[in-house]
């Protein structure tokens, strides 16, 4: 399939998705704090994606990409707001697709909000690959007041992986401890666990997740000749 055609194929499910949206580029989440006098505004660009909040998991799937920024009220006080730099990226290089999807570990902030205070996660925001995952592999952000540009927020910690990093194709699952060994290792089949292990279910599970809908097909009729 042409690499122009499939460019047009995914602007057209991204228009799709945010028609169903209500044609709105600003996801409003809900935190159970009610917009008022004193509550105060936190706004997100779509680049982090807000995982949880004060401990209350907001979303726990990233397995499909969301290209709308985000937008929540928060009571005053202390919070503590964990992310994940979520992105896809132009990859004129893959000739697989036209973009690379990079997605780090979760990264929590803790920050104080004033009452009425309007405030906004503010971070990098990388145009390439290779400055993609090196974002992910170490992010930096804070969350600053909109008013003023003060920080408002603590330094940031970001979790260890659970596996060892995995690229499959066009996908880059963070941290990259150095974007040159990984774009090296990029085409190293990942080390097949034990048969029958709970560790293979669990990435028989991991892999068919991440599958698009040509490539589980493919493996259905594996598993037809295979049995």
């Amino acid at each position: 399939m042409p690499r122009t055609f499939r460019r047009f194929e995914f602007l057209l499910i991204a228009a799709a998705m945010l028609a169903t949206a209500g044609c709105a580029s600003v996801r409003d989440l809900d935190t159970g704090t009610a917009e008022g006098a004193d509550a105060a505004r936190l706004f997100v660009p779509y680049q982090f994606q807000v995982a949880a909040l004060d401990g209350e998991t907001i979303r726990d799937s990233f397995y499909t990409f969301d290209a709308r920024d985000q937008r929540l009220s928060v009571a005053p006080g202390r919070h503590t707001l964990v992310l994940r730099y979520f992105d896809l990226i132009d990859d004129d290089a893959d000739r697989s697709d036209d973009y690379a999807r990079v997605l780090s570990e979760p990264i929590t902030v803790t920050f104080d909000a004033r009452p009425g205070g309007d405030y906004a996660v503010v971070g990098a925001q990388p145009d390439t690959p290779a400055t993609g995952q090196a974002f992910a592999a170490d992010p930096t952000l804070e969350i600053q007041s909109r008013e003023s540009g003060e920080a408002v927020s603590d330094s940031i910690s970001v979790a260890e992986p659970e596996a060892e990093t995995i690229r499959r194709g066009n996908t880059v699952y963070a941290p990259v401890a150095d974007a040159g060994a990984s774009a090296a290792n990029a085409n190293e089949p990942a080390a097949a666990p034990a048969a029958g292990s709970p560790q293979a279910y669990e990435m028989l599970k991991y892999w068919w997740n991440n599958a698009g809908s040509a490539e589980r097909a493919r493996f259905e009729a594996w598993r037809e000749t295979a049995d």
